[in-house]
């Protein structure tokens, strides 16, 4: 499959699966906190997003259209296209990936379990979600360590060798820039959130910058892609999310 379909469908957390090579691991702050942190969350039932997908790896660069649509929770389906055609659809669910190449005639599945090994991620569906809304994209545990600088809150959590330094503004709660680290991997990822807006009374980034950097055959290699949103809404009628392949498609 199309690499560049795959980061988007993953919500390009495939940048945490260049396992090439151990690096030193992240170390966390061991005292204990003694600030009073409550981070909040985007309180939502559906979600509906038209954006603009741009990759780049410094060979190549490309855009794409990518209408996306939510129900909290369940399910996360998503529309790719290109001068106005649709090339590929996407269903993501808690267990499993569907997606249809329509420009190949081809359909793929995979479960949560196998597409973690082809990629090596720990993805999850819930890292995915919370990406697009702007949320901590691991819930804070109070086991968690918290920092609090001179404009934002510092939060530092270590999930599934994962390390991952999160900066809270103090003005509004929302997340704004997002520090990971692969412990088994010679990468970093770093998140940027921008452009805030209200989108029917819910404070949201309407721009994700994602960076990576990481090192292959003893060179740096970086990639990134930038999510331009254009409209973003939240629903409370119930949203379709359209996915029957035909017969004619070779399914893998």
């Amino acid at each position: 499959m199309n690499k560049i379909v795959l980061f988007v469908l993953i919500g390009s957390f495939s940048f945490l699966s260049c396992k090439k090579l151990p690096v030193s691991q992240a170390v966390l702050p061991d005292k204990k906190n003694v600030v009073d942190f409550h981070p909040t969350y985007v309180d939502f039932i559906y979600l509906g997003m038209k954006t603009k997908f741009e990759y780049s790896d410094g060979a190549n660069a490309d855009q794409y259209a990518l209408s996306v649509r939510a129900k909290k929770d369940s399910v996360i389906w998503m529309s790719i296209g290109k001068a106005g055609v649709e090339g590929v659809r996407g269903l993501l669910r808690p267990d499993s990936v569907f997606v249809m190449d329509k420009l190949k005639n081809e359909a793929y599945s995979y479960d949560v379990k196998h597409l973690q090994e082809l990629i090596q991620s720990d993805l999850s569906f819930s890292n995915i979600q919370n990406l697009l809304v702007g949320d901590l994209l691991f819930p804070y545990q109070e086991t968690d360590v918290v920092r609090k600088g001179e404009t934002h809150y510092v939060l530092y959590q270590k999930k599934k060798g994962l390390h991952i330094e999160s900066f809270i503004r103090f003005d509004n709660m929302k997340v704004e820039r997002v520090h990971v680290v692969d412990s088994a991997a010679l990468s970093k990822t770093t998140v940027l959130y921008s452009n805030f807006i209200m989108a029917d009374s819910i404070l949201v980034p309407f721009m994700c910058t994602l960076d990576v950097a990481y090192t292959k055959e003893g060179q740096t290699m970086k990639r990134q892609v930038v999510l331009t949103h254009s409209k973003i809404e939240f629903p409370t009628k119930p949203l379709n999310f359209p996915f029957n392949v035909p017969k004619k498609y070779n399914e893998k």
